[in-house]
């Protein structure tokens, strides 16, 4: 009998990556027909009646199931049911930090071709501007589905980002909260819900903040103020957050969003630079928040995750002094600084 190999699992676990792409688009496709939540919680369904809820054929869901199947996603029967396992139950819409968002977001077309188009990014390029001839938040734009996927990623992005920032700072003592880049506002409803006093004020381009429905402004403790954080910034709030904001953004972006910041702040206001932090160890690091980092160069070229030396470095040239860092129960951390 011949040695085992003993590479072999090695190549195997190798060979699992490289074919990483068809994973990813077999999820993002029953992400978007909603498979999951056809499925039973607690029981099985057949492939038959799942494909007339989902309008597809049964015989080419079913293939796609079983290879997902394999995969610890969903459970296959010979008969043809189907039925869930604890990975597919994270796809359903109402589980609590559902996956459904990531698995549509990160394949997403827009990603999806920029991806293709990482080699440009080696020589300086930007893949997603070699895709599509366009930037990423003008194709946003101009892709209005996409752009609401993309804040409901950001909203219930599986991390639960919101709640762990709102747990994890004293926000009691703030007046006026101005969410730079605040998206659907769903950061200020976490923290507003937690604490009675403050008022927030979600700052983001005009089609964002006008698609948060009356609804979600907590009986107007929430405003909105329309503008790009790159021409300025409101004043008057004592706390500011950036959640989110800066990994978008080269370095010189980045000390033109923080100094429009600065210019706005009064002496005793507060910034909150919510972000996840890189180790500079890559070994001692989580492997997703350095492919978070690989999204920013497809996306942006220059934009980039950042060390906590590198966030300090930034502050300092547009005049913040980094008062401490706040890990949360998420892997984002909480850099508070105040005007130098």
């Amino acid at each position: 009998m011949p040695a085992l190999d003993s590479t072999q699992g090695e190549r195997e676990a190798l060979e699992l990556l490289i074919r990483g792409f068809m994973v990813a688009r077999m999820l993002r496709l029953v992400a978007d027909l909603g498979v999951a939540d056809q499925v039973p919680q607690d029981g099985r369904v057949m492939v038959e009646d799942l494909a007339a809820a989902c309008g597809v054929l049964p015989p080419r869901l079913g293939r796609v199931l079983r290879s997902l199947a394999a995969f610890g996603v969903f459970e296959v029967g010979a008969d043809g049911s189907v039925g869930q396992t604890a990975r597919s139950r994270l796809l359903r819409s109402d589980t609590p930090s559902s996956l459904r968002h990531s698995a549509r977001f990160w394949s997403g077309r827009g990603s999806w071709r920029a991806w293709e188009e990482l080699d440009v990014a080696m020589a300086g390029g930007v893949p997603h501007e070699a895709a599509w001839g366009i930037g990423r938040f003008t194709y946003l734009r101009a892709h209005p589905e996409e752009a609401r996927l993309f804040d409901a990623q950001m909203a219930n992005f599986p991390d639960n980002r919101h709640a762990a920032v709102a747990a994890a700072y004293d926000f009691s003592g703030a007046g006026l909260i101005c969410d730079v880049g605040g998206g659907n506002g769903a950061a200020l409803r976490h923290i507003l819900t937690r604490h009675p006093g403050p008022r927030g004020q979600a700052f983001d381009l005009a089609d964002v903040v006008g698609a948060i429905p009356p609804e979600q402004r907590m009986e107007g403790r929430i405003s909105v103020v329309a503008g790009s954080f790159l021409d300025g910034v409101p004043a008057g709030a004592d706390t500011y957050m950036a959640i989110r904001v800066l990994h978008d953004w080269s370095d010189a972006d980045c000390l033109r969003i923080l100094r429009n910041i600065r210019a706005a702040m009064a002496p005793d206001a507060r910034l909150l630079v919510v972000d996840q932090l890189l180790e500079s160890d890559p070994s001692r690091g989580q492997p997703t928040r350095y492919l978070v980092d690989m999204q920013m160069m497809a996306m942006f070229g220059e934009a980039r995750e950042r060390t906590e030396e590198e966030m300090r470095g930034l502050l300092g040239a547009s005049g913040f002094a980094l008062r401490r860092v706040l890990p949360t129960g998420s892997p984002v951390a909480i850099v508070e600084a105040v005007p130098a």
